[in-house]
This record gives structure tokens, C-alpha cells and sequence, in this order.
């Protein structure tokens, strides 16, 4: 490649960059290759395309979310969900000792 074709590369890809475009490769399975082409090409295509694709394939990809104990003491389950849960009754448990 020739220093002229490297300057106007970089500054394809600087335009580019500056319009928030960025290149992204991956390495897929030859089976997803037209897929992930496909991807692509509506995400740079018409925004609320886009977008709806966006939040799709977030859904699809999320991870749920762990339950703190907080979370589950403030849900609306009903109070017999928790019946035994919580019945241990620890003031009979005598201290150990302990060496340090």
C-alpha cells in the first residue's frame, strides 16, 4: 500500500470516527458471517430500525439480574411466603470458645 492510499485511509477512517462511526471486527462461526452482516446493516441504516433492533437484541442478551435480600423483603409476595423461613430461634445457642 502505497503512502498515499495509507493517508486517505486514515483519514476515511478519522471522518469516520469524528461522525461516531467506529469498525468493529469479530470472529463468528462461517454460518453466522451473512447474519452479523446483516446486523450491521441495520444498525447503520434508519434510526428507529436501529433502535427497535437495539433494544431486541438487548432482551435477548440480558442478563437477569440477581435479587438483593432487600428486593425480596419490599416485593409484593405474601407474607405466608415466608412462614418457616425465619422460625430459627438462636437465643438458646451457648457462645464458643475460642482460641486466638
Amino acid at each position: 500500500m502505497s503512502t498515499a492510499q495509507r493517508e486517505a485511509l486514515a483519514t476515511h477512517r478519522r471522518r469516520r470516527r469524528d461522525s461516531g462511526v467506529v469498525r468493529v471486527e469479530v470472529q463468528v462461526p462461517a454460518i453466522d458471517a451473512a447474519l452479523v452482516r446483516d446486523l450491521a446493516a441495520v444498525l447503520r441504516g434508519e434510526p428507529e430500525t436501529a433502535q427497535t433492533l437495539r433494544a431486541q437484541l438487548r432482551a435477548a442478551i440480558a442478563v437477569p439480574r440477581t435479587s438483593a435480600i432487600f428486593d425480596i423483603f419490599g416485593s409484593d409476595l405474601p407474607d405466608s411466603y415466608f412462614d418457616g423461613v425465619f422460625e430459627h430461634d438462636r437465643r438458646g445457642d451457648m457462645p464458643r470458645d475460642v482460641e486466638l
